[in-house]
């Protein structure tokens, strides 16, 4: 999960339906947070739902990806089985690289 910031620009923003609107996260804090959920949880299994979307705008010629996912996870606390359904927003610059991340997810699945 942690490489996968590769894929990310430098630049990248980050922000979900949980936090506070307008408010986002830079790569670092995202990676801090990512090792914090992968101290917390145990990843299963990542499950893509369907089919991803490509849209590409002609007024500024942003291309975003719309994807649907199921992940599969274990609270390592109580050993509790979470079915995480998640959406991705992602928005990438011309070399390819992600540079707007906005997901979709119910945070309440994840607590005790």
């Amino acid at each position: 999960m942690i490489t996968s910031l590769s894929f990310f620009s430098d630049n990248v923003t980050f922000s979900d339906i949980n936090t506070e609107w307008g408010k986002t996260a830079n790569k670092t804090e995202t990676k801090a947070a990512w090792q914090k959920f992968l101290q917390d949880f145990e990843i299963k299994s990542i499950e893509q739902v369907g089919y991803p979307d490509l849209l590409e705008y002609e007024v500024n010629g942003s291309k975003d990806v719309l994807s649907w996912w199921k992940y599969n996870l274990v609270r390592k606390s109580d050993k509790k089985a979470i079915i995480l359904p998640i959406h991705f927003c992602d928005s990438f610059d011309e070399d390819g690289k992600i540079v707007e991340e906005i997901s979709y997810y119910s945070e309440s699945l994840l607590r005790k």
